[in-house]
C-alpha cells in the first residue's frame, strides 16, 4: 500500500469506524476485481468510505480515460450505501471493471463498514427516532400488514388475515420527514390519511440506522459553505425547505409550512461537494423556490473522510 493511502486507512479507522453509539462494525477492506464485484454486510447495510482505482493500461492511443478515485467513490457510494449487498460492476463506464481495453489486474480498493440497522413499531400512536450524535437515515417503512402476529393481541381473526397490506409511498413519505435528523417523530395518523386495506387492523414498521454525520444549517438568502480540512466530504442527505418550525426561525413568520421539500437538492450538493476538501453552495438561484412564502433553510448531513469537519 502507497503512504498516502496508508495516512488516509488509519485516519479512517480513527476517526470513523470507532466511533461509538452508532452500531457500526470495525473498518473492513475489500480489493474487488471483474471476477469479483460486490460487498456484503451479513449483519447491517454497506456505508463505503474509501475507494482507490487501481489498474495497469494496455500500451494503446486510444486507451480510455482512467478512472479517478472521486468517481469511483461516487460509483461505489452511490450503488452500495445504505444496502446489504451490492455489485458494483459499471458496464459502460470508465471505472468498469469488466473493461477489455485494460490489463486483467485491475481493481477497486474499498473501505467500508457495516451499520446495524434499527427497528420500531407502532400499533395506533407514535414513535420516535432517535441517534444520539448522529442523523436518522431510513432503510424500509410499511404502513400496512404483512404478517398475522404484529399489533394482533385483542383484534379479531378477520382483520389479520390479510398480510400482503402495505402503502404505497411509506418509504419516501418518512425519509423526507426524518432523514438527516438526530431525533424524528413517526405518527401514524399521518399515514391514515389513506386506507390500503380496508378491514384490515394495520400497523407502522420503520427500520433505520444512525449516521455518524454532522449537519451544516444555512439560512435563506446566504451562501452554504462545508470545509473538511484535509478530509474529503461525503454527503449523507440534504434539503432546502423547512421541515420543522424552530430551524432559522428568528424573528420570522413565515414558519407554518414544515413539509417543505426540494427532491433535487442532495443531488446538487453532491455534485458541488462530494469528494472535495470544501465546497460552497450558493441557494435561491441553485435550488429555486419548492414553497413560495415560506422562510427556508438549507440543511446538510454530511461526514469528513480522514478530518474533522467545520462549518
Amino acid at each position: 500500500m502507497l503512504l498516502g493511502q496508508s495516512i488516509l486507512f488509519a485516519a479512517l479507522q480513527a476517526s470513523l469506524f470507532l466511533v461509538p453509539g452508532y452500531g457500526m462494525s470495525e473498518i473492513q477492506r475489500r480489493f474487488l476485481t471483474c471476477g469479483d464485484p460486490s460487498l456484503q454486510c451479513d449483519h447491517g447495510v454497506i456505508m463505503v468510505y474509501g475507494v482507490k482505482f487501481s489498474t495497469i493500461e494496455l500500451s494503446s492511443n486510444e486507451r480510455p480515460k482512467a478512472c479517478s478515485d472521486t468517481e469511483a467513490f461516487n460509483g461505489v457510494s452511490n450503488r452500495c450505501d445504505g444496502n446489504e449487498k451490492c455489485d458494483v460492476a459499471t458496464s459502460g463506464s470508465v471505472c468498469d471493471l469488466c473493461n477489455s481495453a485494460y490489463l486483467t489486474n485491475i481493481f477497486l480498493d474499498v473501505t467500508y463498514g457495516c451499520l446495524e440497522s434499527k427497528k420500531v413499531t407502532t400499533c395506533h400512536g407514535v414513535v420516535h427516532l432517535e441517534c444520539g450524535d448522529g442523523v436518522v437515515f431510513l432503510q424500509k417503512a410499511l404502513y400496512g400488514r404483512i404478517d398475522s402476529q404484529t399489533c394482533s393481541q385483542g383484534r379479531p381473526q378477520s382483520e389479520l388475515t390479510n398480510t400482503k397490506c402495505s402503502q404505497e409511498g411509506t418509504l419516501a413519505l418518512w425519509s423526507q420527514r426524518c432523514d438527516g435528523k438526530q431525533t424524528c417523530e413517526v405518527n401514524m395518523r399521518v399515514n391514515q390519511i389513506s386506507d390500503p386495506c380496508v378491514g384490515t387492523y394495520k400497523y407502522l414498521d420503520v427500520t433505520y440506522i444512525c449516521l455518524p454525520a454532522k449537519t451544516s444549517i444555512t439560512c435563506e438568502g446566504s451562501t452554504s459553505s462545508l470545509d473538511c480540512g484535509k478530509g474529503v466530504i461525503k454527503v449523507f442527505h440534504a434539503n432546502y425547505g423547512r421541515r420543522d418550525g424552530s430551524t432559522c426561525s428568528a424573528g420570522r413568520h413565515e414558519l407554518s409550512n414544515q413539509n417543505c421539500l426540494q427532491p433535487k437538492t442532495l443531488d446538487v450538493v453532491k455534485q458541488w461537494c462530494e469528494g472535495k476538501s470544501q465546497c460552497t453552495v450558493g441557494l435561491d438561484p441553485v435550488f429555486g423556490d419548492p414553497c413560495y412564502g415560506t422562510y427556508k433553510y438549507l440543511e446538510v448531513s454530511y461526514t469528513c473522510l480522514g478530518g474533522s469537519p467545520t462549518v
